[in-house]
């Protein structure tokens, strides 16, 4: 019997190294752009190298340089999103890639895009370009958030979505 407890917590002990869960909050922007997002993110590493991750967008503001933009998004400030991102992260150089797979997004806010980021030094910032529709011009900050405080603030943003 005490065999078994050591076996179940071993292999208990193993799984959650396995698996980082990190919540951070941030923005999204382009570059010369009054465009603006901001978001609650979870992000997953698995086994060191394996990401996957669920970006809470919440839109407030378009670039106001942009008439159809402006018309497009007019009504829309305030609208959350989802998109569900799996990727890549090196822990030798701190990279961190990933895509947008699928999206949640009745207000349609949000496009799917792709993601080349850095983890800061210390881990608590995690910054980047996004490919921006080919452009490459997205610019991606966003600081960790204290875990259980962001997992609740998290869930609850996430409800709001319909």
């Amino acid at each position: 019997m005490k065999k078994i407890i050591i076996v179940i917590a071993v292999m208990f002990f193993s799984s959650a190294l396995s698996a980082q869960v990190l919540y951070f909050k941030g923005e999204w922007t382009k570059v010369n752009t009054t465009e603006l997002f901001t978001g609650i993110f979870r992000i997953e590493i698995k086994d060191g190298a394996v990401v996957t991750g669920e970006l809470l967008w919440t839109y407030l503001a378009a670039d106001s340089s942009d008439a159809n933009m402006v018309e497009y998004y007019k009504g829309k400030k305030g609208k959350k999103a989802i998109e569900f991102v799996e990727g890549t992260y090196d822990a030798a150089t701190s990279d961190i890639y990933f895509e947008g797979r699928k999206k949640n997004d009745p207000s349609e806010v949000i496009g799917e895009d792709k993601y080349s980021l850095k983890f800061s030094a210390n881990k608590m910032v995690l910054y980047g370009m996004t490919d921006s529709n080919g452009q490459k011009n997205g610019l991606f900050y966003a600081a960790k958030a204290n875990t259980a405080v962001a997992a609740q603030e998290f869930a609850a943003a996430k409800r709001k979505i319909k």
